[in-house]
């Protein structure tokens, strides 16, 4: 694990809090001058640490109405089931996160979609036909109580 001291998860606190800010605001806020922060901010990217920056959207006021979390079990784990599987997933842009797990369900994902109509579409048309499926299981989000991406440094 890379060695950081302080200033440096000063700085990664200040790019989580808001990602869009300059070099130079970002020295400012951690007490340091534009070329430090700027070397270690760089030193951070190419240590791995910073990986990207993004920008977040409202979904609902781009049309996507409706947050689910669906748990999909699969019929078999060999190798090729799962590759394919990964591969059809990754390639849904209503695929917002998924992960392998252990226990009950193989994957866990969250989806976001226009409404119910275009969820049932969805799951008829390709989320139930993807590689190895046995079962689907789906929850509809009513509120996002808590959500970030943020660490706890």
């Amino acid at each position: 694990m890379l060695k950081l001291d302080e200033t440096d998860l000063k700085i990664l606190r200040v790019m989580q809090s808001d990602g869009s800010l300059t070099v130079s605001q970002i020295a400012e806020r951690v007490g340091l001058s534009q070329s430090p922060c700027s070397r270690r901010i760089a030193q951070l990217q190419e240590a791995g640490v910073i990986v990207a920056r993004s920008v977040l959207l409202d979904r609902r006021k781009l049309g996507f109405k409706v947050d689910v979390v669906t748990r999909i079990k699969l019929k078999s784990h060999d190798k090729a089931t799962l590759e394919a599987f990964k591969k059809e997933i990754r390639a849904m842009r209503e695929v917002q996160t998924a992960v392998l797990l252990l226990g009950e369900f193989d994957f866990h994902m969250r989806l976001v979609v226009r409404d119910i109509d275009h969820y049932q579409q969805l799951l008829q048309e390709r989320l139930s036909v993807l590689p190895g499926v046995q079962e689907i299981k789906s929850s509809v989000i009513l509120e996002v109580v808590k959500n970030t991406s943020a660490l706890p440094l």
